[in-house]
């Protein structure tokens, strides 16, 4: 099942500047559902089309793009929970999964993490890193730099989502600490796509 998403707002709502003045990591959400627009918008500045040639709203060295996002959605207006893959290429969605069972995402976590499971969307970063590495083999240092490229194109993804989340007034954390086997179980990941980071994402609640 395919669900086309809002077109992306391409007006400036926040300074840029203000928006890196503001950003602050945010762990406590309301149960207030996510507006599917908000989630558009997200999604969009994280691997969005911005460009001639499917260039993307994230940068990526030599135009691999070897990233890929999987969405667990819990809590957004007019879309049912499951999990979803995002496409870039026509700007929807594609429901891969049912809805996860409660309390499997704060499972994925190291330590007590809480937020995994009371944010309204998971954005699951995820990577083609055996083609990335096998596409930069020839850079020293071999079979390190494609990886690195991967990560570094991930951190790049992280910070447009965070200034995205604070132009939109949501809260966002990003959350590395992780169980790779049990992220790619609840995201349900085919077998070459590897977890890189998980971005929590909801209303806020002050606290």
């Amino acid at each position: 099942m395919i669900f086309e998403l809002p077109a992306p707002e391409s007006q400036d709502s926040e300074s840029l500047v203000g928006c890196i003045e503001a950003r602050r990591s945010v762990r406590a959400y309301t149960k207030t559902p996510l507006p599917i627009g908000v989630v558009s918008q997200l999604l969009w500045s994280a691997q969005g089309v911005t460009g001639p040639g499917q260039k993307r709203a994230t940068p990526s060295a030599g135009g691999l793009y070897p990233l890929h996002l999987q969405i667990v959605v819990q809590r957004v207006s007019g879309l049912e929970p499951g999990t979803y893959e995002y496409m870039s290429d026509s700007h929807s969605l594609k429901l891969v999964g049912d809805r996860i069972p409660e309390g499997t995402m704060q499972e994925v976590g190291i330590g007590d993490q809480p937020w995994l499971k009371d944010a309204a969307i998971v954005i699951g970063v995820t990577a083609k890193l055996g083609d990335a590495v096998r596409h930069f083999q020839r850079q020293p240092p071999q079979g390190e730099r494609g990886a690195r490229y991967v990560y570094m194109e991930t951190g790049a993804l992280a910070q447009n989502v965070h200034l995205q989340s604070t132009a939109l007034g949501v809260g966002c954390v990003l959350v590395a600490g992780f169980d790779d086997s049990r992220v790619k179980e609840a995201l349900r990941l085919p077998a070459d796509l590897e977890p890189t980071a998980l971005l929590c994402i909801g209303q806020r609640r002050d606290v």
